[in-house]
């Protein structure tokens, strides 16, 4: 009987051993069409069409300032308070 127990803790072992071995030796590559693109000042990066495209066309130059404008209404009353001095 414990030599069944041993062959079967034996067995579950290289069988453990195998898949973690598996998953570890997988390439770990970014896939085609996913690569880093600069950011450019004044121009748009589109990620619809699945791949990152630098646009700079007027519709997206308008967008932008409309964005510029909104956060800086919204940002135009926010004031954060100093901290008070450490007390001795």
């Amino acid at each position: 009987m414990k030599s069944r127990r041993a062959l079967c803790l034996l067995v579950s072992a290289i069988v453990t051993a195998a898949a973690l071995w598996s998953y570890v030796s997988q390439p770990r590559t970014v896939p085609a069409g996913h690569g880093v693109v600069p950011i450019q000042d004044g121009k748009t990066i589109d990620f619809s069409g699945g791949a990152p495209a630098v646009k700079d066309g007027a519709a997206d130059k308008a967008a932008m300032d409309a964005a510029v404008k909104a956060m800086d209404a919204a940002s135009k009353g926010v004031t954060f308070p100093a901290d008070p001095p450490p007390k001795k």
